[in-house]
Order: C-alpha cells, then sequence, then structure tokens
C-alpha cells in the first residue's frame, strides 16, 4: 500500500497525533490525504482519490463507523487509531500506529469481512422509505424518553414474540460489544454472520436476547397499550436517525449484501482482544 486516506474526528485534529501520522508516511514514500472535523454530516461529500488503498480513521469506534461508509461505498479496507475511551473496533492505538503504518505498507496484514445490517420504514401502504445500513446496530426506542412502549417483533413473517419495554436493538456481530452489550446482550465474534435482537429493559421476565440467523427477515411493529395511547419511537441506524415509527409503520431489517473490510496485523483471537479491552476500562 503507497496511498491513505486519513479521517479524524474533530478533538483529534486538534492534537499532535494527526501530523505526526502524515509525516511518517510521507518519510517512507508513501501519500495521503486527510479529512476532519465535520465530515460526518455529509460523508458522500468526502472526495477519494482513485490511488487510495486503505482508510485510517484516528479518533474512536463513532468516527471509525462513520468512515465504514465511505470505505464501503469505494471498496477500500479501513482501520482505526484509538483516540477515544475505549475503542473496540480500532486496533491500534498512538504507541502502535507507526509500527502498523510499515505493516501496510509492506502489505503485512490481513483483512476481515464484517456483514453489515440494511434496512427501512414502511408505511402503512407499503410505500418504504430510505434504505440505511448499520455496522453496529439499528435501534428502536421511545421517542418521548421514559415511555413504556408495546413491541411486536416477527421473523420472516411469523409473530416471535411481543413484549412492553423501552426498545429493541438489533445488532451485527460487530455491534455486540456496543449498545448490545450495555444491553445485556451476547458478545459473538464479528467474523460470524448472524443478527442480535436484543430487548431494552423488557417488562417482562422471560423476555431474552435471540441470535438469529443471518438471512432471517425481522419486521417491527409498536402497538397501543391503551385506546388513548399514541406511542411513537425513533428508529437509528448507527446511531443516524432514519424515521419516526408509530402505530401502522415497521421497521424491516435484515442482513446487507455488501461487507465491510478491515485490516487486522497480529494473529489475536477475537476472546484475547476482548480480555485486553475489559481490562482497560
Amino acid at each position: 500500500m503507497n496511498h491513505f486516506l486519513i479521517i479524524a474526528n474533530d478533538r483529534t485534529r486538534r492534537g499532535e497525533l494527526l501530523p505526526q501520522i502524515v509525516e511518517a508516511i510521507r518519510n517512507k514514500g508513501g501519500g495521503c490525504d486527510i479529512y476532519a472535523g465535520n465530515w460526518r454530516r455529509n460523508p458522500q461529500d468526502v472526495e477519494v482519490d482513485a490511488k487510495t488503498e486503505c482508510i485510517i480513521t484516528v479518533g474512536g469506534d463513532g468516527t471509525l463507523i462513520g468512515a465504514s461508509k465511505i470505505a464501503l461505498e469505494h471498496n477500500i479496507p479501513l482501520v482505526g487509531v484509538n483516540r477515544g475511551h475505549l475503542g473496540y473496533l480500532c486496533d491500534l492505538d498512538e504507541q502502535s500506529v507507526f509500527t502498523a503504518l510499515d505493516a501496510l505498507i509492506e502489505e503485512r496484514f490481513s483483512i476481515e469481512e464484517r456483514m453489515l445490517l440494511s434496512g427501512h420504514i414502511e408505511d402503512e401502504d407499503g410505500s418504504r422509505g430510505k434504505q440505511m445500513r448499520a455496522l453496529n446496530d439499528v435501534v428502536i426506542s421511545s421517542h418521548h424518553g421514559l415511555q413504556v412502549i408495546h413491541f411486536m417483533v416477527y421473523i420472516n413473517g411469523e409473530l416471535l414474540y411481543s413484549f412492553n419495554g423501552d426498545g429493541m436493538i438489533f445488532a451485527t456481530p460487530t455491534g455486540s460489544t456496543a449498545y448490545n452489550m450495555s444491553a445485556n446482550g451476547p458478545i459473538v465474534d464479528p467474523k460470524t454472520d448472524v443478527i442480535l435482537m436484543t430487548p431494552i429493559n423488557p417488562h417482562t421476565l422471560n423476555t431474552r436476547s435471540i441470535v438469529l440467523d443471518a438471512s432471517d427477515r425481522i419486521t417491527l411493529t409498536i402497538g397501543r397499550r391503551h385506546a388513548d395511547d399514541e406511542p411513537t419511537a425513533a428508529a437509528s441506524f448507527d446511531g443516524e436517525m432514519a424515521d419516526m415509527l408509530s402505530p401502522g409503520k415497521k421497521v424491516c431489517v435484515r442482513r446487507a449484501k455488501d461487507k465491510v473490510r478491515m485490516i487486522r496485523f497480529t494473529d489475536m483471537s477475537f476472546l484475547e482482544r476482548i480480555r485486553r479491552k475489559m481490562r482497560e476500562q
């Protein structure tokens, strides 16, 4: 690899690490372009040079997730340098990034493919909203704060269960260590192809997380708990608002056709990475 695109968040732009990475790449004979600031509002506006072979994010997991949309569009692998709090998705830090640059330039790395979720909001008349994708998760939660909502979940057209609660998380294996983990959902090896379904604070004793086949088609609707109830929920894909959900509308989620490619430098197992991250908390 010889040409890189570095994508950084606002906080990192003001630090010393970003210019050090740029200088190291250029000293090794490579080239790079830099995007920092408010690029996440309109990632489609980020220009990617045809020579770009790798995207390096400098920030936290949120920066990497945002940049994954750019990597996906241009079919470019990416790797993250963690400058956030924990960084489950970012393999590198400010100490290891410079050794990793040598490995990138010398082509000493492997690539993992990560599945994504794809989905949309559908109205009663069958009209569909914008198709969206998520590397981490699709989250449906109350729009009015502490409001209990009645959820109904269908798998391949068949009712799985209904429950009252605060929301629902549909997570990829990559997103299993994000909100899903905080809601007591299972942690899954990110190389697998499954869909995790984790209720948020269900008001029942028998509602648990479920691991679904990646080929399953999921539909979620909300209902009224009593006659004068007007529930509304917000549906978001990797934190990006999709639309409001009200009785009569439904969220449709399934595995996306394409995958994000992420760079790995060691043979360290997923379990070892998890153990190390847990010790950093």
